[in-house]
């Protein structure tokens, strides 16, 4: 029988065989720093008191997503420091190691070139988000570069052109925005680096949630490695965004292109705009879902009919015409015989009024009045129903149902296969 020296080079032994195998992977344990364990401070950081509470948390992160929305990417980034500055932990070390200077967008440059040969409609729009691809929480053989997406767009689908940029970013928000699935065949590849270090030891850290229910073995205070993980993947967010604002300021951005940009799946999801912001329009805006064909016509059409005054008419009584039974036989049969105009014709003869009908007149529905006037006279009422009158009520304006929210940036930023 063996002993326990023995069992151990047998174990080693086995275990360099393993590792040598092509298909080797190696999970760490739980008290590799980094993933789960951490050496809490004798006193609770500031940002731990602030996680300590959903509350806390939500009002933090929230700050920060307005901030880098709005496009203030420097002052998120102060923030961060700020919060970040007395941690020590691994993912603490790696945040303040990444600077805007070492992150690195390869392509951008042939953006105008390949734009500029592109035979299709003129691009005025181009999306580009940061994820990850999947699983890579068991591949530690190597650091993982997030991947930049981009995804080019024509007004020919959606009318990136009419919209502000409070418009657009409301269109972001929604579910399924109204370009998704429409983007333009060109093939333009940009790659990404100097995020790999940051970026790995946020894919395999394993405190990705605080329950609050006392099982981080913490009191008084959010666990450390929880907080670390929360301000480091702002803090890629962070220094993503500066780094494209950057590019964008360097290289600019083709004449009448909108940049739309983002995080997908790295938990501090959101999208904002970058290069030159539109201010809103000071007439009356368009529809957030101003797509072509839509209710505000194709492009070049005014979004409202244009308002004009008419002469006034006094309103006609229909009452006022009923003298006998056989009159009225006389003026429904005439009516009946009378070739149909373009508009809807009104179930009696008596002509519409020019005025638009106020809340102060008496309102008749078609029914009811030709009833009450068909009761002096024995004249069966008509076998179909009446086509809708003048008088009829104005209908209750249905109310547009809210968008929901969330769940939208993997379309918003849609991968283009590449083809062979």
């Amino acid at each position: 029988m063996m002993g326990r020296e023995e069992r151990l080079n047998v174990d080693r032994a086995a275990m360099a065989d393993a590792v040598n195998h092509p298909g080797y992977v190696h999970i760490p344990s739980a008290q590799t720093e980094g993933v789960r364990s951490y050496r809490e401070p004798p006193e609770p950081h500031p940002a731990q008191l602030t996680y300590l509470t959903p509350e806390g948390e939500h009002q933090f992160t929230e700050r920060l997503r307005g901030l880098l929305i709005d496009g203030r990417f420097d002052e998120a980034a102060r923030v961060l420091e700020e919060a970040l500055a007395p941690f020590d932990g691994k993912i603490a070390r790696l945040c303040k190691a990444t600077r805007i200077e070492d992150i690195v967008i390869e392509g951008w440059e042939d953006l105008d070139e390949i734009i500029a040969e592109f035979e299709g409609p003129p691009i005025t729009a181009i999306t580009a988000g940061l994820g990850n691809e999947p699983d890579l929480v068991f591949d530690l053989t190597k650091e993982h570069e997030p991947t930049l997406i981009f995804a080019l767009y024509s007004d020919d689908v959606f009318d990136f052109s009419r919209l502000d940029d409070a418009q657009l970013l409301d269109q972001c928000m929604s579910d399924c925005p109204g370009w998704v699935g429409h983007e333009e065949d060109v093939e333009f590849y940009v790659n990404i680096e100097g995020l790999a270090p940051l970026n790995t030891a946020l894919i395999h850290c394993k405190h990705l949630h605080f329950l609050r229910d006392g099982r981080d073995g913490v009191e008084g205070r959010a666990p450390g490695g929880y907080v670390e993980y929360q301000l480091g993947c702002w803090w890629r967010a962070t220094r993503f965004l500066q780094a494209v604002d950057a590019k964008v300021r360097q290289v600019g951005l083709p004449k009448g292109v909108r940049l739309i940009t983002g995080l997908i799946g790295m938990n501090a999801d959101l999208a904002t705009l970058l290069g030159q912001r539109r201010a809103p329009a000071p007439a009356a805006a368009p529809s957030v879902l101003a797509t072509k064909g839509g209710a505000g016509g194709g492009a070049g059409e005014d979004a409202f009919a244009t308002l004009t005054m008419k002469k006034w008419v006094p309103k006609h009584d229909p009452l006022a015409d009923m003298e006998s039974g056989s009159s009225l036989r006389q003026r429904i049969a005439a009516s009946e015989e009378a070739p149909a105009p373009d508009a809807a014709p009104a179930p009696t003869p008596m002509p519409a009024p020019a005025a638009p009908i106020t809340a102060s007149a008496p309102a008749y529905r078609g029914a009811a009045a030709q009833e009450h006037m068909m009761a002096s006279a024995p004249v069966a009422p008509p076998a179909t129903a009446p086509d809708a009158s003048v008088f009829d009520p104005l209908p209750e304006p249905v109310a547009e149902p809210a968008r929901p929210r969330g769940g939208f940036l993997a379309r918003l930023f849609q991968r283009r296969k590449k083809k062979n």
